[in-house]
């Protein structure tokens, strides 16, 4: 994104802003991995009735992994999260509090409402995508007792101490096949490490841009090769007995070092001005793709060939995610700054009453 990230010791109306280019676009291609992961790749006709056929079907079929790009979206979630706090700064919880739930809060409500006449089962505490958006929630709420804990401690030993959790939640049910296997009270536990590596990367960042070294970065080999990963980890799941548990949480590891990579390359590689627009609606392409399909169905549209069929539905999911951006999600953004502004004690408003409180 160009992630807009102010510092809540501030003023809300400062103009000054720190930007990280590129996640946006990140953000982009991850949402519509996890599109791809639940709706399904082009459609083609494959024959399994010879070695060779099924090989192709099962190499085709793992193609995407969806649960492989939300353990990258944790790692991007805790970099955005601590990226203003980094250096020892501390967030005004009520500002921030009211900012992080208000933005994740009414856009979740909105797709409730919306899936509910459609069929469509989103529950936060199980057997759907908003399992992640509980962890979220979760990671938002401990967020402030994480930093008095790495001014103690620090990120290594938290880190540390976060996979041994990971460990102990995954033996709970060892041969669990799904990453969220394990409940409201456990998935957020197996998925903590992932979010705390973002909180890491956010730490090395200005070295990054203080750095004068020279960047040559093969991006396209750190790329091909997170695919790479998240297919080895998609067949693990479904043609052996390791499965996502215990590789994911791995697999975020190297999210850590690729998304590195990706920030040292658009320090000097502008990204695509769409793309990274397109990014910012990352979050109501996650919330509505499956919302696309099912109204598509609800409201009888036409049916065309599988290839016709596979790639309207594509168009009319993306553009039901458009229309969720623009009359929900961005919306909220606007809200959730508009309270935490009013909420901060730095706002003129708080500063007038605190000012005329003192008078005597």
């Amino acid at each position: 994104m160009a992630i807009d990230m102010p510092d809540l010791n501030a003023t809300y109306s400062d103009s000054a802003r720190k930007r990280v280019l590129g996640l946006d676009t990140i953000r982009f291609f991850l949402a519509m991995w996890v599109v791809f992961g639940h709706i399904g790749v082009f459609p083609i006709e494959v024959n399994e009735s010879n070695v060779l056929g099924k090989i192709f079907a099962g190499i085709y079929n793992n193609l995407f992994s969806a649960p492989a790009a939300v353990i990258v979206f944790f790692v991007i979630s805790g970099f955005c999260i601590h990226y203003p706090f980094r250096g020892n700064k501390k967030p005004l919880l009520i500002p921030y509090f009211a900012r992080r739930h208000l933005r994740i809060w009414v856009p979740i409500v909105a797709a409730i409402l919306i899936a509910i006449p459609l069929g469509v089962k989103l529950t936060l505490l199980q057997d759907s995508i908003l399992w992640s958006l509980l962890a979220e929630e979760i990671y938002y709420l401990i967020y402030p007792g994480l930093l008095f804990l790495r001014r103690r401690f620090g990120w290594k030993k938290i880190l540390f101490a976060s996979y041994i959790v990971a460990i102990l939640v995954v033996l709970r049910d060892p041969s669990a096949g799904n990453y969220p296997s394990y409940g409201p009270y456990f998935n957020w536990a197996l998925g903590l490490p992932c979010w705390l590596l973002g909180c890491c990367l956010a730490e090395k960042t200005d070295r990054f841009f203080t750095s004068t070294a020279s960047l040559k970065i093969n991006i396209s080999n750190w790329r091909f090769a997170a695919w790479f990963l998240s297919f080895v980890c998609s067949a693990l799941r479904f043609h052996s007995p390791i499965k996502y548990p215990w590789t994911l949480t791995l697999f975020a590891v190297f999210a850590f070092f690729w998304l590195e990579k990706e920030i040292l390359y658009y320090r000097v590689n502008a990204p695509i001005p769409l793309l990274e627009k397109a990014g910012k609606g990352s979050y109501s392409i996650y919330l509505v793709h499956l919302l696309g399909p099912a109204l598509y169905v609800y409201w009888s549209l036409p049916i065309f060939s599988p290839v016709m069929h596979w790639l309207v539905q594509i168009i009319f999911t993306l553009l039901l995610c458009c229309v969720f951006y623009l009359l929900v999600e961005k919306p909220s953004h606007s809200l959730a700054r508009a309270v935490a502004e009013k909420l901060s004690p730095n706002s003129p408003k708080i500063a007038a009453i605190r000012v005329h409180k003192e008078q005597p």
